[in-house]
Parts: structure tokens; C-alpha cells; sequence
């Protein structure tokens, strides 16, 4: 009697799955912004990475299982580790000693709008139909709106400005540059796909970008600078287990059962969840403009997803997210 191995998974587990990539990757904004005032960001994206991947080899090996990958699978993965968790997390880690969680996550979901825009222009890439080309430019509006105290007032760091506009533009200038770590790794990846397991290719990324970062993080004396708080510990566990872990672990399984599309959601559900936790746990918030910036930022990210949900014969779009592994 045949069995039915291949049977799509219950309707529950998808919904969970989809609540753990939301509320998870969501969160860690609210984790990072936290941690970083006691450790430095390359501790912070270090241990969390280093602690994850280690985990995921040691069940594989537990289960009997391979985690050996060849010399081009381990430089393709050292180079993506560099983009996507090192040129990306720490400096994602360095941009919220300045600014709040929820304005960070607000700045990340540009990221699809990014990597849809440059896959336009280069050799090979999905061209942007009408609605993605609608989608874009609502998003630019809202990125313009979103950044226009930071424009207005420009990176000075001394003057008459006050230390809460030099805060913001030097955070800003920051992560802008991590997010355009993120969608250069993403898109390298796109272009270079693994031929191994994806989650064994994570597990070892992880551990070699964390094991940069930790070396980074010990460069800029962080052994010497850390504050060791249970608040601390529990903020790096939950970004090792909750984010990278499960959060990975979910994403994965979506990608295997659901319409990419409808993945690809997390995107502008993400930043809602930062900004509620925020408030929450850390009681920062939006104000003014900021909310405006937000509601069009969304919206314009939901439209670029849904121009993608039936993508062109050529290659079909899977984008990548900061705070993904």
C-alpha cells in the first residue's frame, strides 16, 4: 500500500511556521538594539551566528549525517558569510547604538524594493514590470519622506544640530550601507546557487561569518568593553535560537510548501511587529512623519512582492532579508 510521504504539511504548522518568521525575525531588531548597548555589534552578530550554526552541525552529526562541504562550497560561502552576516549584521548591530529598533526595521524593508531595482539593471536580472516599476517609486517616496530629517540636516556630527539629529544621521548613514552589504550578497547568491543542502550551506556560512565577527568584535576591544548581564545572555539566546535558528529553520520550510510570494511577506509584516515590541520592551516609538513613511514604505513593498508572484519563464525572484539566518 503506497504511502503518502509527499503530502503537503497541515495547514497548522504552515500558520506556525509563518508566526515564527513574523514575530521572530521581527524581534530581533528589539534583541540587537538592546544587546548593543552592553557588547560590541561584532559579539553581538558573532556569538549569535557562531552559536546557531554550531548547533545545526552538531545535530546533523548527531543524526549520523554529512557536514562536509568542498573548498569552492566553503569560498562561496566564506564571501556570502562577509556580505550578508558581516557587512550587514554588524553594521546593522553598530547602527542601532543610535537609532531606534523600529526605524532600523523600517529601513530594512527596503531591502526587496533594492534587490528588485537592481535586478533592472544587471546582466541577467528579472526586469521590473509595470506594477514592480509603481511599487518602486512609491517606496522611493516613502524612503525620501522617511529620511528627510537626515537629508535636511546632513552627517554633522558637531555644530548646532543637536545629539539626537547627529544620532540619527550617523545611524542612518550606517545601516544604508549594511543594507547595501545585504543586497549585494543576495544578489551574488541568486547568481551562485549552492549544490549542497541549504540548510548545512547555513549552518557553516553562519559559523565562518560569526567567527569573523568575533574577531572583528575583539579587535575593537570588545572583551574589554562587555557588560555580562543575564539580560544580556537571554538576548543573545534568543537571537541564536529564536532568530537564526527557528526563524531559518521556518523560512526554509515555507520555501518548500508555499508560494514564494506569499513568503515574501514577511517583509512588510516584520517592521510592524519591531515597532510594537519596541514600544513595548524598550519604549521607543515612531513619531510624526515617520508613521506616514511607514504605512507608504509597506504598502509599496507589498506591491513590488505581489508584481513577482508570477515572475518571468527567465529565473524566478527569491529575495533574501536581513536578519534571515
Amino acid at each position: 500500500m503506497p504511502t503518502s510521504q509527499n503530502k503537503r504539511p497541515a495547514q497548522a504548522a504552515i500558520i506556525a511556521a509563518f508566526v515564527c518568521v513574523y514575530v521572530f525575525w521581527g524581534s530581533t531588531f528589539v534583541a540587537i538594539r538592546y544587546a548593543v548597548q552592553y557588547l560590541t555589534p561584532g559579539f553581538v552578530s558573532g556569538f549569535r551566528y557562531w552559536a546557531a550554526g554550531a548547533i545545526i552541525l552538531l545535530y546533523r552529526l548527531a543524526r549520523r549525517q554529512s557536514i562536509r562541504i568542498d573548498r569552492r562550497e566553503a569560498l562561496r560561502l566564506l564571501i556570502l558569510g562577509l556580505f550578508l552576516l558581516t557587512g550587514n549584521n554588524v553594521l546593522l548591530g553598530c547602527a542601532e547604538k543610535y537609532i531606534t529598533a523600529g526605524y532600523a526595521s523600517l529601513l530594512t524593508a527596503s531591502v526587496p524594493m533594492l534587490i528588485a531595482l537592481f535586478e533592472t539593471f544587471i546582466p541577467g536580472g528579472e526586469p521590473l514590470n509595470r506594477t514592480g516599476w509603481l511599487g518602486t517609486a512609491l517606496g522611493m517616496g516613502g524612503l525620501l519622506l522617511l529620511l528627510t530629517p537626515v537629508l535636511r540636516h546632513g552627517l554633522v556630527l558637531h555644530g548646532h544640530t543637536s545629539s539626537a539629529d547627529n544620532a540619527l544621521a550617523l545611524g542612518t548613514v550606517i545601516l544604508l550601507f549594511g543594507i547595501l552589504s545585504w543586497v549585494a550578497g543576495s544578489l551574488i547568491a541568486g547568481r551562485y546557487p549552492s549544490r549542497f543542502d541549504p540548510t548545512l550551506g547555513a549552518a557553516w556560512q553562519m559559523c565562518m561569518g560569526g567567527t569573523v565577527n568575533v574577531l572583528i568584535g575583539t579587535a575593537a576591544g570588545g572583551w574589554h568593553t562587555a557588560i555580562w548581564t543575564p539580560r544580556v545572555f537571554a538576548a543573545l539566546a534568543w537571537l541564536s535560537i529564536a532568530g537564526s535558528l527557528v526563524g531559518y529553520s521556518c523560512y526554509i520550510f515555507l520555501l518548500e510548501n508555499v508560494p514564494v510570494a506569499k513568503v515574501a511577506t514577511y517583509a512588510y509584516v516584520n517592521p510592524i511587529v519591531a515597532v510594537i515590541l519596541s514600544a513595548i520592551f524598550l519604549h521607543e516609538s515612531l513619531h510624526g512623519q515617520q508613521w506616514i513613511a511607514m504605512a507608504i514604505i509597506l504598502a509599496a513593498v507589498a506591491i513590488v512582492t505581489a508584481s513577482k508572484a508570477n515572475p518571468a519563464p527567465a529565473r524566478p525572484l527569491l529575495e533574501e532579508r536581513p536578519e534571515a539566518t
